[in-house]
C-alpha cells in the first residue's frame, strides 16, 4: 500500500507539472513545428523520404512496436522508391530516364 501511496503521489506531481505555463508554452511550440513540417512540400525524394521516415519515427514510437511489421513495409517501399534508381523505366531523382 505504501508503494502504491508513493506511485500516486508522483503522478499528482507530473499531473501539476503539465499545467505550468512552461509546459503549455513548449506544447504550443510543438504544435507550430508539427504544422510547419507538415505544411512543408518536399522538393525532391531525399527530402520526402526525410519527412516520411520522420514520421514513421513519430509512429512507430506512439504504438510501441506494435505495427513494427508495417512500418518495416512502409519502410522498405520508401527506400525503395526514394532513391536514385529509376522505378520500372520512370525518372530518377535527377530527371533522368
Amino acid at each position: 500500500m505504501a508503494q502504491f501511496k508513493t506511485a500516486q503521489q508522483q503522478m499528482v506531481g507530473l499531473v501539476n507539472e503539465y499545467g505550468t505555463e512552461q509546459f503549455r508554452s513548449l506544447e504550443h511550440h510543438m504544435s507550430q513545428l508539427f504544422s510547419a513540417i507538415g505544411r512543408h512540400e518536399p522538393t525532391n525524394r531525399a527530402e520526402f523520404r526525410t519527412l516520411a521516415q520522420f514520421y514513421l519515427d513519430l509512429l512507430e514510437i506512439d504504438d510501441g512496436g506494435y505495427n513494427k511489421h508495417l512500418h518495416d513495409c512502409l519502410r522498405h517501399l520508401i527506400d525503395r522508391y526514394t532513391t536514385d534508381r529509376p522505378i520500372k523505366g520512370g525518372p530518377t531523382a535527377d530527371g533522368r530516364t
